[in-house]
């Protein structure tokens, strides 16, 4: 299996920071507010170290000479710190193996040069759907390697979403019956319209522009510094 080049910024995932919404509503209009709490709607906001993890694996669609080649990664892993009202930080981060049905692959990889903040969340909830969104700013790319057409093939790709760089998850919370993973009670982000967009300097026999998707859950510490990410957390304005 091929080393995994580069990787610039989190596949799946982004620290859970608050941010400032604009809601409509009779009369002036007054600016919401987004507050990640432990446990419940109504727990103690939470400030403090975070993990956000993939469950399953994560999937992408790439075209080349007309044919789909299908790829997964084993998951991402993400750990930084966030404050209840304000920015998050990303201080590691983890890639699982990668594997393309055209022979493209990495091994498991570890994260490196994560900026200091690079995304927001923010309580948007829409009837029968999500609770919020998650953004993440920035050119995300990673590459794969592989030997198909008699030759080692180096590939990079990028992520956009809705036009620009980075990606925008939809954000459910514990309780919410929409959520991707009824079975599990956490919060959780699921991203299914992902753009993979072939990058500057990949080999030109590497699969041009696909999509991908996948969803993960983010939990904290209920004691802080222990690395023991056992705290569920809750997304509300």
């Amino acid at each position: 299996m091929k080393a995994l080049g580069r990787i610039t910024a989190p596949l799946l995932a982004a620290p859970l920071a608050a941010a400032a919404a604009a809601t409509l509503a009779a009369g002036p209009a007054a600016a919401a507010t987004t507050t990640v709490r432990a446990g419940t709607a109504t727990g103690a906001p939470y400030s403090g170290n975070w993990q956000v993890s993939t469950v399953g694996p994560l999937e992408f669609s790439v075209v080349f000479l007309g044919v789909t080649v299908t790829g997964t990664c084993d998951g991402a892993e993400l750990r930084g710190t966030v404050e209840s009202t304000g920015a998050g930080a990303l201080t590691s981060g983890s890639l699982g193996a990668c594997e393309t049905s055209n022979g493209l692959s990495s091994p498991p990889t570890d994260l490196g040069e994560l900026p200091a903040d690079s995304g927001r969340v923010a309580h948007d909830p829409v009837p029968g759907g999500r609770d919020g969104t998650l953004t993440i700013d920035g050119d995300l790319t990673f590459t794969l390697e592989g030997e198909f057409l008699g030759r080692v093939r180096t590939c990079h790709y990028g992520f956009r979403t809705g036009g620009e760089d980075g990606l925008s998850f939809d954000v459910y919370n514990r309780d919410n019956p929409n959520r991707p993973l009824p079975g599990v009670d956490d919060a959780q982000g699921e991203a299914t319209g992902i753009t993979l967009v072939k990058k500057p300097g990949s080999d030109f026999f590497c699969p041009s522009d696909g999509t991908g998707g996948g969803t993960a859950v983010a939990r904290g510490e209920t004691t802080p510094g222990s690395g023991v990410f056992d705290q569920k957390l809750y997304l509300t304005e």
